[in-house]
């Protein structure tokens, strides 16, 4: 690199060489604290200034870790509020301390160097932690593909906030080439004199300022400097492509369309300029170094035209999300990215980016693909964004100059009818501006309400819903509720903040009322990314069609429960109802042992590290250990139980076979499979292989659990059966259902649950049977239609099933009859529970604080 090739050239046309921007990053680099004594957090909100441009390379040189944001104060406010600071870049190029005490206020990785905003925002709370192996591989990647030499010079056409424009940066400074500083915009004269006049090879752009630039026929102008146009940020329609394309190729310069994510660094994949006509709807070959592969087996892939998720790999993708600062301290947490979009990958390896995974939502049973329906439109010349739910599409126009709203108005409702398959009464239009985030991108949020409130019949309903609480409002209040807690943080999960088997079961139902089916991995997963999926998929607070029948009406819509909640209140009607003999139906409480294990692996157990993993068992230990202490010390008083009951182990310190102290022999075994599944995943090696993948050491758990159960039942017969070692295996099968994630895995479980349960209870087939039918239905239904107006009392019921086991052989000997004694037991259980429920959740946070740290919690393949 020539030191005195130009680097930096300021908006009032000061040129700042390579050699003169190292010695400057060098001495600004140096005024900053030691990073050997700490790493510290630092706020660097980045103008297009040079002293903004030495204080953030002289912040990464000096070892510290930059918190990327606008310069704008306004904007920059909702991420400094969450990520408190110990030092922030002045517009003087200086540092100020933002502590009075020198000593840095996080623990930060190593390899962090830099947090950006998640792609699709820019001043979200939640950031992307990006290495320093990132930034410069994904740098000399976008330099490479698009060949920058010493000789380019590009332009702060985009915010240095935003990745793409922070990349233009970076890929530039690396090769030794040049950028010019500017405020302006390309609608702006004073932009194209300094492309003009200070010789700009290449310009940034994103879709939006094609069209704005195509508006103002800017480009249509001589740019003698100008070799390059990159865009990404976004879809460029083909026929817009080729439209610049062909333009370009009149005045001398190439059109390359890209495609990237935040969360890879910047660039994933770069289409060469030659092959912008050729195929104008391509976003190119993965940039050197990272390579691109589809996931088909996404619900939303389509095997006859080849698509499937893009997932890329290689050295731009990120070390993970950062969503609170415990987090800075986590090293690389990801091997591949989840891009959440849907694309195919042609014989040459060029990518197509056909639509988004969560882009999809359901009209009169017909699965509608959203970005179909806006490529349909856009081929018609239309620029649109789509919106729907279960009643109908929802279409923003863009107005055209010299067309009629109205002609606009039909065209685009028989196109989107057409594409969606749907007739044109279930279309709805609006020719208006299209609302636009700051960084230029279509606000699909902004476009609904816009249609919504352009229709005379829905103007009404559009300012009830802006005036009524938000779905993340109530969301928040819903689980706000559950918790306990005063604040819920929507950009967390329900685990992260506390939440555990014991929980589960109300935090399950609320949610699905409010947002519809739940996925499978719900518990990991932000809630805001549940709230925007659910209103993406138009599901939210209750879209499903009014039954037919006097009594399908009266019990109501059908409502999705998760299958372990709706066992769970099976499992402890069968006991109550045989315990008090109104019925003989064995094998609730051994179906019971199988959802803990569920539940313990997809909560408590979850966790990544063996500490966050004693913490969320403790957890759960305590919501268990609490209420069977209190009813074993009452039953002790007047002789019932022993302190055997009272300390959980009555299988290890007394005759098992003797009276009624058996009678918590659930508990007893519970108790013990949660602390021998802890103990062992706190193993180093099994540790490190439960975080990498744990489906076989569950699975590993289960045929070791196998062992004493056949060893022991063979010599040995009667209430051996409620005793912990020839149980363990029935909790293993629920740790390895909840973390097999393929049908052979569950293939392999469901086989190993068979061979122990076939001959279990030799002379009780029946109960057998009744075991394996839960198992079975919780291994292959994630959910169960349960009539809306019984999901109250199942969910209750699943909810306070502990409590109802715990107290029913006490109740049952107080009440005479089988149906009152059944009826007893369950409404005296329930109303304990709704009793106790709150004190015991604070006492749980107070001797196990739930972990609030991603240190602790799965990190989640979440998309942006």
């Amino acid at each position: 690199m020539d030191p005195a090739a130009p680097a930096l050239v300021a908006a009032d046309g000061t040129v700042v060489d390579h050699g003169t921007l190292r010695r400057r990053v060098d001495e600004v680099a140096g005024t900053l604290p030691d990073a050997t004594a700490g790493r510290m957090l630092v706020h660097v909100p980045l103008a297009p200034t040079v002293e903004a441009v030495v204080g953030y390379l002289a912040v990464l040189e000096a070892g510290h870790a930059a918190l990327v944001t606008s310069c704008e104060p306004a904007a920059a406010a909702p991420v400094t509020a969450a990520w408190p600071v110990d030092l922030a870049l002045t517009p003087a190029g200086t540092f100020a301390p933002a502590t009075p005490t020198p000593a840095p206020r996080h623990l930060v990785h190593p390899d962090l160097a830099l947090l950006l905003s998640t792609s699709g925002s820019t001043g979200s709370p939640k950031l992307v932690r990006l290495s320093h192996r990132n930034v410069t591989s994904n740098a000399s990647a976008i330099a490479g593909a698009l060949g920058l030499t010493a000789s380019d010079r590009g332009v702060t056409s985009l915010p240095l906030h935003y990745c793409y424009g922070l990349s233009v940066l970076h890929s530039h400074l690396t090769v030794g080439a040049s950028v010019a500083l500017t405020t302006a915009s390309v609608l702006d004269e004073e932009f194209w004199s300094v492309v003009d006049g200070r010789g700009v090879t290449d310009i940034a752009v994103v879709p939006h300022m094609v069209e704005l630039m195509e508006t103002t026929g800017v480009l249509e102008r001589p740019h003698p400097s100008l070799r390059l146009l990159t865009q990404a940020g976004g879809r460029l329609a083909p026929d817009r492509v080729e439209r610049t394309a062909r333009l370009g190729a009149e005045h001398g310069w190439g059109l390359s369309v890209m495609y990237g994510q935040t969360e890879a660094t910047a660039r994933i994949a770069v289409h060469e300029p030659a092959a912008a006509l050729t195929a104008p709807d391509a976003v190119g070959r993965p940039v050197p170094g990272s390579t691109v592969v589809l996931d088909r087996s996404v619900p939303e892939a389509d095997a006859d035209a080849g698509t499937g998720e893009v997932v890329v790999r290689g050295p731009g993708v990120m070390m993970g999300y950062a969503e609170h600062p415990d987090e800075l301290a986590l090293g690389p947490m990801l091997t591949e990215l989840r891009t959440g979009d849907l694309g195919r990958v042609d014989d040459d390896g060029v990518l197509r980016v056909v639509g988004r995974r969560s882009g999809f939502v359901k009209v009169l049973g017909l699965r509608i693909d959203l970005a179909r329906v806006e490529a349909a439109l856009e081929r018609e010349g239309l620029v649109a964004c789509v919106t729907g739910d279960d009643e109908g599409l929802r279409v923003a126009v863009e107005p055209v100059a010299g067309t009629p709203a109205t002609e606009l108005s039909g065209m685009a409702r028989r196109t989107a009818a057409h594409a969606s398959g749907l007739g044109v009464g279930h279309v709805r239009v609006a020719v208006l501006p299209l609302a636009r985030l700051t960084n230029g991108k279509v606000d699909r949020a902004g476009c609904d309400v816009l249609v919504r409130g352009s229709a005379p019949e829905e103007c009404a309903d559009a300012r009830q819903q802006l005036d009524a609480p938000s779905l993340e409002v109530r969301v928040g209040a819903a689980l706000g509720d559950v918790l306990g807690r005063d604040g819920v943080d929507l950009s967390r999960s329900f685990v992260a903040q506390g939440g555990d088997s014991l929980s589960h079961v109300q935090a399950s139902t609320r949610l699905t009322a409010l947002l519809g089916p739940l996925p499978a991995d719900w518990h990991h997963r932000a809630l805001e990314d549940l709230v925007h999926d659910a209103v993406g998929r138009g599901d939210a607070a209750g879209s499903g069609a009014a039954p037919s029948g006097r009594l399908a009406r009266w019990l109501g819509a059908p409502v999705r429960l998760e299958t372990s909640v709706v066992l769970r209140a099976l499992a402890v009607v069968m006991i109550c109802g045989t315990h008090a003999g109104l019925f003989r139906l064995l094998g609730g409480a051994h179906t019971l042992l199988v959802v803990a294990g569920y539940n313990a692996a997809l909560f408590g157990l979850s966790a990544v590290t063996a500490g966050g993993r004693w913490r969320g068992s403790g957890r759960l230990l305590v919501g268990v250990a609490v209420p069977t202490m209190v009813v074993a010390l009452v039953g002790l008083s007047y002789g019932r139980y022993g302190w055997d009951n009272v300390l959980m182990a009555n299988w290890r310190v007394d005759d098992i076979s003797y009276g009624k102290h058996n009678e918590l022999w659930f508990i007893d075994s519970l108790v013990a499979c949660v602390l021998v599944t802890t103990l062992v995943l706190s193993v180093p090696a099994v540790s490190r292989r439960w975080r990498a993948d744990p489906w076989p050491v569950a699975f590993a758990l289960v045929v070791a659990g196998l062992v004493p159960r056949f060893v022991i039942l063979t010599l040995a017969d009667g209430v051996l059966r409620g005793m912990m070692p020839t149980v363990f295996w029935l909790f293993a099968v629920g740790l390895a259902l909840a973390t097999a994630r393929t049908a052979a895995r569950r293939r392999w479980t469901l086989g190993a649950m068979v061979l122990g349960i076939a001959w279990f209870f030799p002379d009780d087939p029946v109960r057998n049977a009744t075991i394996l039918a839960g198992v079975l239905a919780l291994a292959l239904l994630p959910t169960v239609r349960v009539p809306s107006r019984l999901v109250p009392v199942v969910a209750t019921l699943a909810a306070a099933s502990l409590v109802v086991y715990l107290v029913q052989f006490q109740v049952l000997d107080l009440v005479p009859t089988p149906p009152l004694k059944t009826l007893a037991a369950l409404a005296v259980g329930v109303a304990l529970w709704r009793l106790t429920e709150r004190p015991l959740r604070r006492l749980t946070d107070r001797l196990v604080p739930p972990h609030t740290s991603a240190l602790e919690t799965r990190p989640e393949r979440t998309t942006a």
